[in-house]
């Protein structure tokens, strides 16, 4: 085995147990889904490994490579049987965690500004990717609606000229992860509105 390829294997196999090894694997184009996938355990040997961040997607390891691949759609990774399943088959439904910042509501505009959230495995070191979120007023009354980047936040800002109360909004706001059936169960954070 030539000096580079050995070089190259080793930096892999450091690489592949870390998120920054999977955010080199993703630039490099040898990932196939979303950022800050990182596997756990050895990835030298030719075999599946779960990607504790989003049991919907696993991390195929071939030759020392670690790829992030999606289970089909409503199905998650099951170790065991080295396959993606029915979550019924695999375990119970994971519960959530969301957070909410604060925001500030521009008097001028009377719009709400930087509402913003994390949502996270209850039990997991990383947000989920690509889930909904709903930022809604004390209320109920729907301000914005946003899904979460690689890290599991998600930010937005609702429409100028809302035709709600000053005191609705000045009460906070509700962020809500409406889950995913079978999968991750929904959670909800409020966080603080003030003036700009």
């Amino acid at each position: 085995m030539s000096r580079s390829r050995t070089i190259t294997r080793r930096v892999g196999r450091v690489l592949a147990g870390s998120s920054l090894g999977a955010l080199v694997a993703l630039g490099l184009g040898l990932g196939a889904a979303p950022a800050t996938a990182a596997a756990t355990g050895d990835c030298g040997a030719s075999n599946r490994l779960p990607r504790p961040q989003d049991q919907r997607f696993y991390v195929q390891c071939a030759n020392g490579i670690a790829t992030v691949l999606p289970c089909p759609t409503g199905q998650v990774f099951d170790l065991a049987q080295q396959a993606c399943d029915l979550p019924e088959r695999v375990r119970p439904a994971v519960a959530t965690e969301t957070t909410a910042g604060p925001a500030k509501l521009n008097g001028l505009l009377f719009g709400v500004k930087n509402l913003s959230t994390t949502v996270r495995m209850a039990d997991g070191p990383a947000g989920l990717d690509g889930v909904p979120v709903t930022f809604t007023t004390a209320g109920g009354r729907t301000l914005c609606t946003a899904v979460t980047d690689q890290y599991g936040a998600a930010r937005c800002d609702s429409p100028a000229r809302l035709n709600v109360p000053i005191d609705e909004i000045l009460r906070g706001y509700r962020a809500t992860y409406a889950g995913i059936d079978g999968i991750y169960r929904p959670s909800t954070a409020t966080g603080p509105v003030s003036l700009l």
